[in-house]
């Protein structure tokens, strides 16, 4: 099969697509909705454990500032 660049614009011949249907059942790879569904959840639990620690980490350095400029400035807090 020869490499090609495909785009938006191009359209498949009966030839080049069974090339590439051919090529992506020679992978051997199953395709499963329930693996691809936990992996974007995953995925998306990481994100909001990581904003979750950026927020809890910006909130104690905004305290521990507080802190040390009413030690400071003799103000109470």
């Amino acid at each position: 099969m020869s490499d090609l660049s495909y785009n938006q614009h191009s359209r498949l011949s009966d030839s080049l697509e069974r090339d590439l249907m051919r090529k992506a059942m020679s992978d051997g790879e199953s395709v499963s909705i329930v693996a691809l569904i936990q992996k974007a959840f995953t995925s998306i639990k990481n994100g909001v454990l990581a904003a979750n620690d950026y927020i809890i980490d910006v909130t104690a350095a905004l305290n521990e500032a507080r802190a040390k400029d009413a030690r400071f400035s003799g103000s109470q807090w």
